[in-house]
């Protein structure tokens, strides 16, 4: 917020300088972000009359001028398009200095002789008002230093105010800030506004929880015209473009006491009344930035008899603007709920220095003593007649008082405040009724950050500085934080992950039904974003996969030849009335498994089986697992099915549940991810489940130290049988001697019968305390191969 300090100190006497005033504004908490020195920063400009123009000789857009100063004539070369003879003007007299160092001297220009220059506002770095030279009016003398003609110099400050304090959002606000710090009276802001027998517009108020207090004053018979040069000096001292009298008011008193206003052209209001009113479906809204807005149905607006004229708290509409042919004028002050006004500004995209107050929450008290103060200053300026305000005031709630005591409030801080002192601070703020050991203090109206023994302990060490605190250590003790097992599970995958040469990524939370779209998902039935910051940021996600992809697909795009990429994070999907939260890890692995450097000349790319072999790392301490395919009803659903390809994938189940996926990526997927030529592997696993089973402790096993005996078998089978259920019959042969299968070759084709396929695995025996004899190896090769015919049909390729 732009704060002048000559302002300011109309509110608040002191003595301090601005660099001083910074200092002790950031001990109470508002940091100072800019300080500018405003004021004259030319010499030697003087007011001077244009006593006659003539065209110059030698150039169409020149003029030749004199100019009297009052101690002489003297010609002028000008290039402005507006000035003329007679006019009042700012003439920089030879051997000034205009802002930036710019020294004037006498000189010829299209062979005539310049003495001096008409200038211009911008030209003595002051704000612009209209293109050309500056034209003064009548009333300075002639001769006169136009430096002296400014007023003070002053010095503006851009302090930042945080989001809970609105209440000083103005020059007043901050002033009772400094006098509550400074125990010291704020100036009484003046005499309040005169009743009057004259009938107002009627006011009706559909929705009062929306809308507490509205109130509407109509002045008649005003003159709008330009502001006097004081009012004009403040609202530009702050960066603010002076518009009319009435307009100036207005932005005036919202700066100066920190009350929102706005004016109406009342004979623009159709149906001669008011109505706050929620917007209703396909109603537009012309406003003062002159685009034309959608309202959506449920906005709070005002409106007269046929359509909305403002978007309450935000912004009025251009169509019933003041402007200087208006000669009836509406005068609203309100509160409106700080939620409603935040909605109408984010649904609309508009901003405005209303809707930054009101959506922080305004002063609910302020409205009508606003109003009548802006009513004075239109009648002091512009004239007219003004009538008895139109009001509609819901019942304000008394503010319940907070319960404390000084011995809270120091055992809060740390502190050994005089129980004096920190009843007179918090008296500068609020009222505070003394208890003995306890006391009773109720925050003031605009104060919407009170409500607890912590905040007024927060305002005791403001007002009595926290330097003040003796610095103590605290008194703790060391406690070992315990992880979760969702913690500690991931913490397990994460290492594992990293160490099989996978890279962690980190995604938003967040998609947009455009990437849900691209990898065959739906937004239906996912939870959604209400007010999202862009539509890339709309739904919460099913699946970590999507985000994977986006970063192969970057990665791919700059040079890289490989992706391996996991990442652990959460996905989300609506169950009842709730949103259900999954913690989840992904995968994704393309391109050549080894680096450039040990790759042969044609290195293997990753396959099926490296993501497999990565999924049955994370499971080794799973227990059991069977596997599954997509299309198998025993396979069940998860949210990143559409991903997968339908039948080059697996399913990892644990006790009939599922706990993981592997396989190639969808080839429509990848399509619209540019992957269809890498041939990407992804993988998803549960981790909530992963890491709710019942881990079984490792245990050491002791090693032969004898040798080991092995045997291979080509064993010829049906091509549909799984490897799984070999295995599985080898297992139940309950062989002791066997320590190990290995399946080391597939052969299908020539010499063998069509449907049919050769599995070569190689047996491992052995045993801790003596060497197998081959006969008892041939013995466990034949009870296995005999079990293996049985079971499955498989008898020893020939």
């Amino acid at each position: 917020m732009k704060v002048s300090y000559n302002w300011l100190k109309e509110h608040l006497p002191l003595e301090l300088t601005a660099s001083e005033l910074g200092t002790h504004l950031l001990r109470l908490g508002f940091e100072i972000a800019g300080h500018q020195r405003l004021g004259p920063s030319f010499t030697g400009v003087v007011v001077g009359k244009v006593v006659s123009k003539e065209k110059h000789p030698n150039a169409d857009k020149l003029s030749v001028c004199v100019v009297d100063d009052g101690a002489a004539q003297r010609t002028v070369v000008c290039g402005a398009p507006n000035v003329d003879a007679g006019q009042t003007v700012a003439y920089a007299r030879p051997g000034a200095v205009l802002p930036g160092g710019f020294k004037i001297e006498g000189r010829k220009l299209r062979g005539v002789e310049s003495q001096g220059m008409i200038c211009s506002r911008s030209e003595l770095g002051l704000p612009k008002d209209v293109d050309g030279i500056w034209i003064m009016g009548e009333g300075p003398a002639l001769g006169a230093d136009v430096g002296s003609l400014l007023g003070p110099a002053d010095d503006l400050l851009e302090v930042e105010i945080t989001s809970n304090r609105p209440d000083c959002l103005s020059h007043r606000g901050l002033a009772r800030e400094l006098a509550a710090y400074f125990r010291k009276e704020l100036k009484p802001l003046g005499g309040g506004m005169m009743e009057s027998e004259k009938a107002s517009f009627p006011v009706t108020v559909e929705d009062r929880e929306a809308c507490p207090f509205y109130g509407a004053r109509l002045i008649e018979g005003v003159t709008v015209g330009e502001s006097p040069a004081w009012l004009k000096t403040k609202l530009e001292a702050i960066g603010l473009r002076p518009i009319n009298s009435v307009v100036d008011i207005t932005n005036y008193v919202l700066h100066d006491i920190g009350q929102p206003l706005h004016a109406f052209d009342a004979d623009k209001l159709a149906g001669s009344k008011i109505i706050v009113r929620r917007s209703k479906a396909g109603e537009k809204l012309l406003a003062l930035d002159h685009r034309v807005y959608d309202l959506p149905e449920g906005l709070l607006v005002i409106a007269d008899a046929e359509k909305p004229v403002a978007l309450a708290g935000v912004m009025g509409g251009e169509d019933s603007a003041v402007t200087m042919a208006t000669k009836r004028v509406i005068l609203e002050g309100a509160y409106f709920n700080p939620a409603e006004a935040r909605k109408s500004s984010q649904k609309t995209r508009l901003r405005s220095d209303s809707s930054y107050r009101f959506e922080r929450g305004a002063d609910p008290a302020a409205p009508r003593a606003a109003a009548d103060r802006a009513a004075v200053l239109i009648l002091q300026i512009a004239g007219g007649a003004a009538s008895t305000p139109a009001e509609a005031a819901a019942p304000r709630p008394a503010r319940a008082p907070i319960q404390a005591s000084t011995a809270a409030i120091n055992t809060i801080l740390g502190a050994d405040f005089p129980a004096p002192a920190i009843k007179e601070a918090l008296s500068s703020i609020g009222e505070l009724k003394d208890g003995g050991e306890g006391f009773s203090f109720t925050a003031p109206s605009w104060r919407h950050d009170l409500y607890t023994p912590n905040d007024l302990a927060e305002e005791t060490g403001r007002f009595l500085g926290y330097d003040n605190i003796p610095y103590r250590m605290a008194p703790m003790s060391s406690k070992t934080a315990r992880l979760t097992p969702v913690e500690t599970e991931s913490r397990r995958v994460r290492t594992r992950l990293a160490a099989l040469g996978l890279c962690e990524v980190y995604n938003y939370d967040l998609l947009s039904e455009k990437a849900l779209t691209a990898c065959r998902l739906t937004a239906d039935g996912q939870p959604r974003v209400a007010n999202p910051l862009s539509e890339d940021w709309a739904v919460l996600r099913q699946s970590l996969l999507p985000g994977l992809l986006k970063n192969a697909q970057h990665n791919l795009g700059r040079g890289a030849d490989a992706v391996r990429f996991f990442e652990l994070g959460k996905s989300y999907a609506i169950r009842g009335k709730e949103v259900d939260e999954v913690w989840r890890v992904a995968g994704i692995l393309l391109g050549p498994v080894l680096d450039a450097r040990w790759q042969a000349a044609r290195s293997p790319r990753a396959s099926f089986y490296d993501g497999k072999a990565i999924v049955e790392d994370l499971l080794e301490k799973a227990g059991p697992v069977t596997w599954a395919g997509l299309t198998e009803p025993s396979a069940g659903k998860t949210p990143s099915d559409p991903l997968f390809h339908p039948t080059n994938s697996l399913r990892a189940l644990i006790n009939g549940a599922p706990v993981a996926t592997v396989g190639w990526l969808h080839p429509r997927v990848a399509r619209a991810h540019d992957l269809e030529r890498e041939g990407a592997v992804v993988f998803d696993a549960d981790l909530d489940r992963l890491a709710a089973r019942e881990e079984r402790a490792s245990r050491f096993e002791e090693f032969s130290a004898l040798p080991v005996s092995r045997r291979d078998l080509a064993l010829v089978l049906d091509k549909s049988t799984p490897y799984a259920r070999l295995t599985d019959v080898i297992r139940d042969c309950r062989v002791p001697e066997l320590q190990d299968t290995l399946l080391f070759d597939v052969y299908e084709g020539k010499n063998l019968p069509e449907g049919k396929i050769s599995l070569a695995i190689r047996l491992t025996f052995g045993r801790f305390d003596r060497t197998l004899t081959d006969v008892e190896v041939n013995t466990a090769v034949e009870t296995i191969v005999a079990a293996l015919g049985k079971e499955l049909g498989a008898s020893l390729r020939g």
